[in-house]
């Protein structure tokens, strides 16, 4: 976390949210399982966070502020509510095996990271946990 928060800074991007201190957890304490794969880890993240801006656009527009006082409105939880579900139907029939992907997608749905470059964030945060969580793990186990 210390290395996606040194990124966030020097990019000055949100790279650290709750959902990937989730993602971070699932891949560290349990790498063999499924939602610890390097495709569901990253499919699950940029997925959640597309189809969560689809459903922001489609239910607030872009006049989204991102502020944790708008989720009171019903143009939001709408979209909150249909990021998750469209988000869950999509990851399932890709047979994308990722739970905090369901964060991300309610973060972005809900209007808390509402731009376009929040979402290369999102993806960038998701590929360098992947990428240290590897490094880690060639250095834990030893050279392959």
């Amino acid at each position: 976390m210390v290395l996606l928060g040194a990124a966030a800074l020097a990019l000055k991007a949100p790279m650290l949210f709750p959902a990937i201190g989730a993602s971070a957890w699932v891949v560290f304490r349990h790498p063999e399982a499924p939602p610890a794969a390097p495709r569901n880890v990253l499919l699950g993240h940029g997925l959640g966070a597309v189809i969560g801006w689809i459903a922001l656009w489609g239910c607030v527009g872009f006049e989204a502020r991102g502020s944790l006082a708008d989720l009171a409105q019903w143009q939001y939880v709408a979209s909150g509510a249909t990021a998750l579900g469209a988000t869950v139907f999509v990851l399932e029939l890709l047979r994308v095996v990722h739970p905090p992907a369901a964060a991300t997608t309610m973060i972005v749905g809900m209007g808390l990271l509402p731009k376009l470059v929040h979402l290369a964030a999102i993806v960038g945060a998701a590929l360098g946990l992947v990428l240290i969580a590897r490094v880690l793990r060639v250095r834990a186990s030893g050279p392959v």
